[in-house]
């Protein structure tokens, strides 16, 4: 059985994973450090109302926090990654240039944050990707399309 939690405590553990948040995407130093001490803060406030709990409720309020798919997000994840795309080609993307777009996104490495060096098909079917993007697309022209690569001189 879980013991309720007090209410301020919560308030003040959701408040820290916000400037938790505006701590990792900050571009500046100084938004970094303003965020830093905010959650610092409102981690001292959660830790008065805790006490002995503190670390075990910080760290399940945390991760379900972090499970949360937030679809603006989400949505203009999907438009950073298009929007390249659609400036060169004046708008008119074909489905074929959708799809490209696509597998790239799926098959792609993530540089940096707690992805980093996996793939999103490797997170959603947990199965490690042996090749690079690159190379996994070659595999689909040649299976679909083997004269593709065929020189023709």
């Amino acid at each position: 059985m879980t013991l309720p939690i007090h209410s301020e405590a919560l308030k003040a553990l959701f408040l820290a994973w916000q400037y938790r948040k505006g701590q990792i995407k900050a571009k500046s130093a100084n938004a970094r450090k303003y965020n830093k001490e905010r959650e610092a803060l409102y981690l001292e406030i959660a830790d008065d109302y805790l006490r002995n709990d503190f670390i075990t409720i910080k760290s399940d309020v945390y991760a379900n926090l972090y499970q949360i798919v937030q679809s603006s997000a989400l949505v203009e994840c999907i438009n950073s990654i298009i929007r390249p795309y659609l400036n060169n080609s004046k708008n008119q993307v074909t489905q074929e240039m959708l799809n490209l777009i696509m597998f790239y996104h799926n098959h792609r490495r993530y540089k940096a944050g707690k992805r980093k060096g996996k793939t999103p098909m490797e997170l959603f079917t947990g199965e490690t990707q042996e090749k690079d993007w690159i190379e996994l697309l070659f595999d689909v022209v040649k299976d679909k399309n083997p004269s593709f690569f065929a020189f023709s001189g």
